[in-house]
């Protein structure tokens, strides 16, 4: 009787150690990790350094796409509908997004990473007035709220990590802090009289804000890049203007470049380059993280204007 206890509790034992106990599979699915959408290329490298391993962050653009004319597809529906959260750059640059969200199966928990900013407003005497700019990007000084945001709204999904992502958000404003202080002594090789600059749309009024540029002209007459044409008189106007001004160099941009640039350009007798303005450039490129991208366009103007 003994001998056959001590078999059946041998047995008993073996089946628990092969089969395991419901209770061993828990941590493993506490330990998977979160998805958040990214809507543009820029808040997704962002949101990825503050995030670090914790979270899987899916950006929606394409690199050197255009955030103006992205059109969302099945597979950007579905990305929405399993992720946790979406980070938006906000300022009313994604037009799209609420039927996105809408397809997606509604409410989620979303983060407007310009919140707190003070927005700028189109209003040159060359355009009609009153678009807000949503191209917060060009300003590294922009940038560390919005790195304020992102942190917040990953703390507020994921409240465990908070002590990663303070300290990540924190040695990132530290980077941008020293991005801008770079670029204003890099920018000041260009003299008072030659900082000017027309582009394919209105896009840079942050960055002239910041380090004391004037916005000359532009070929689309939008903060967007969804305008519709100009006109042939604004045209002529905008050559007339380049050569007036002196501006030896106009900038188009590697995610959009109006058919009229390469004109402009000839008529006025200056020369084209290209900046990264509404995409990071491919990952690994000149323009691959969002301050590789900040860099090189100040590396650009600065060739381009001194």
């Amino acid at each position: 009787m003994i001998r056959k206890t001590i078999l059946w509790l041998t047995m008993l034992m073996i089946l628990l150690t092969a089969c395991g106990t419901p209770a061993a599979a828990t941590p493993q699915a506490a330990t998977q990790k979160l998805t958040v959408i990214a809507t543009t290329t820029q808040l997704e490298d962002v949101v990825s350094v503050i995030a670090g391993d914790r979270v899987t962050v899916i950006g929606l653009v394409s690199r050197n796409g255009d955030p103006h004319e992205f059109e969302p597809t099945p597979k950007d529906v579905k990305q929405v509908a399993a992720s946790d959260a979406v980070f938006l750059s906000g300022a009313g640059l994604e037009g799209w997004l609420e039927e996105l969200i809408k397809n997606a199966g509604g409410e989620r928990p979303m983060f407007d990473t310009s919140k707190g900013l003070k927005l700028s407003t189109i209003d040159h005497a060359f355009e009609a007035g009153g678009e807000t700019d949503p191209h917060i990007w060009t300003s590294p000084v922009n940038m560390l709220t919005v790195v304020d945001n992102v942190a917040a709204g990953l703390k507020q999904i994921d409240p465990a990590g908070a002590a990663v992502y303070d300290a990540n958000a924190a040695a990132y404003k530290k980077q941008l802090q020293d991005l801008d202080t770079w670029a204003e002594k890099e920018l000041a090789a260009i003299p008072a009289e030659r900082r000017k600059l027309v582009t394919s749309h209105d896009a840079m009024g942050y960055f002239a804000a910041r380090y004391n540029f004037k916005i000359v002209g532009y070929v689309i007459p939008s903060v967007s890049t969804e305008a519709s044409e100009t006109s042939a008189k604004a045209l002529s106007a905008l050559v007339e203007t380049i050569k007036s001004e002196g501006v030896p160099t106009i900038f188009a941009e590697k995610s959009n470049n109006p058919k009229f640039i390469e004109q402009v350009a000839a008529e006025a007798k200056v020369k084209v380059d290209e900046l990264y303005v509404d995409s990071l450039g491919d990952k690994g490129g000149e323009a691959g993280t969002y301050l590789d991208f900040f860099r090189t366009d100040v590396n650009k103007i600065v060739a381009g204007l001194k």
